[in-house]
């Protein structure tokens, strides 16, 4: 079950799998990847057929680097030559999230749901987004309503509903909790509004959306937190310098000579100032926006890792995802989402040099930098294209002066 190199091979693995559950394995195809821990969370769409000649499809995960702790639901598979192991789950049957499996069967979550007293006439679920082992959001379409089920590990519901409450407390539009329960469920309204990653062709001044996002960035700024925020990137610089490598051995130079300036730059940014809240994982796609008037903000999503932080995670991040949407779709000029992604990023990046704080010009590029080599692991393990462009990208912002990048046209 090894390849030449002595690692488990997943497709050994997921003939294990099918083993297990008395089948064969037919195809499997890669979904996704997402870095978890000290490894990554790997999800296949498996087809497998039993004796009987039935045909199954099922989403299983295979997840290297995982806990020593034994899980319900979760297959252990070991290399005796290396002691490498892997945990092997089939979806829904996230150990981390124990909720999902009720959420996103209808019957099983029209109980959960009914006792929190929410509507379930006629209900429909269906699953609107997944990062394994960290978080899900089902949408729960009823005769006369539609709402949002967020599935989180069950000691987040608690202080997310929280969250909620006193972010709207504060005037900023997250949506409003309906119900959540201990098991990890947390049920919110459905916002009305349109990501604004969906209607950039609509957006007629980009210097009006990016007025738009700072002005939203200073009231979460204002919002109290009682904990930190997800802890930046820029502070697993060195995991990712060593998966990088790992994955896309012949741009182990470029990879260390970004590394070394991201450090070197971040260091002089000096440390950021205290008791400001973030959002935590600031992109386009967590702002609604009216889609008549695609530069009003009407909603903030995913509030899940906000809190205390560096305002500069903000800006990292939301410039990292622009320009990883440039790349997905195939450079600046590729499509008209592509071209003005890479405006917005270019005039989001030129305001940071109007920073009032000292230091985030620098920390603000370093972890920017960071960002868009996340992007470029996640797209090398997934087998993905664009990863040594998203290198390169890292490499010139984080040497980046105020001049722009690209062009500046809308």
């Amino acid at each position: 079950m090894t390849s030449p190199g002595g690692r488990l091979r997943h497709r050994d693995v997921l003939e294990a799998v099918a083993t297990s559950l008395e089948s064969r394995l037919v195809d499997a195809h890669a979904l996704q990847v997402e870095p978890t821990g000290n490894g990554f969370t790997h999800g296949y769409r498996v087809s497998m057929i039993d004796d009987a000649g039935s045909t199954a499809e099922h989403t299983v995960f295979v997840e290297t680097s995982p806990p020593e702790a034994t899980r319900p639901g979760v297959l252990t598979l070991s290399n005796p030559s290396t002691g490498e192991k892997v945990d092997v789950w089939v979806y829904p049957a996230d150990p981390a999230l124990p909720a999902l499996r009720t959420a996103v069967y209808a019957e099983a979550a029209g109980v959960v749901l009914a006792r929190l007293g929410l509507p379930v006439d006629d209900l429909r679920v269906s699953l609107a987004a997944y990062r394994p082992g960290k978080r899900a959001v089902v949408r729960v379409d009823t005769t006369g309503t539609a709402y949002f089920l967020k599935v989180v590990r069950p000691p987040a519901a608690e202080p997310l509903q929280a969250k909620h409450t006193l972010w709207r407390e504060n005037r900023v539009a997250v949506p409003a909790v309906l119900g959540w329960s201990e098991e990890g469920l947390v049920a919110l309204e459905a916002l009305d509004g349109a990501e604004v990653i969906s209607v950039l062709d609509r957006v007629q001044h980009p210097a009006a959306l990016l007025d738009e996002i700072e002005r939203v960035v200073s009231g979460i700024a204002s919002v109290p937190s009682t904990a930190a925020a997800r802890a930046s990137l820029v502070r697993r610089i060195d995991w990712y310098e060593d998966r990088l490598i790992e994955q896309l051995p012949e741009h182990d130079g470029l990879i260390e000579r970004t590394v070394r300036t991201i450090t070197r730059r971040y260091r002089a940014g000096g440390a950021p100032p205290p008791s400001m809240t973030v959002h935590g994982d600031l992109h386009l796609a967590q702002l609604l926006v009216d889609p008549d008037k695609p530069t009003a903000i009407t909603g903030v999503l995913d509030i899940d890792t906000s809190g205390w932080g560096d305002p500069a995670d903000d800006a990292a991040a939301l410039y990292a995802h622009l320009i990883a949407t440039v790349v997905h779709d195939g450079g600046s000029g590729a499509t008209v989402r592509a071209r003005r992604c890479s405006v917005l990023a270019d005039g989001w990046r030129r305001r940071w040099f109007s920073a009032s704080e000292a230091g985030f010009t620098d920390r603000a590029h370093a972890i920017a930098a960071t960002q868009l080599l996340g992007h470029a692991l996640s797209r090398s393990a997934a087998g993905s294209a664009g990863a040594a462009e998203l290198l390169e990208r890292a490499h010139r912002v984080v040497h980046a002066d105020e001049r722009p990048l690209t062009g500046s046209s809308w």
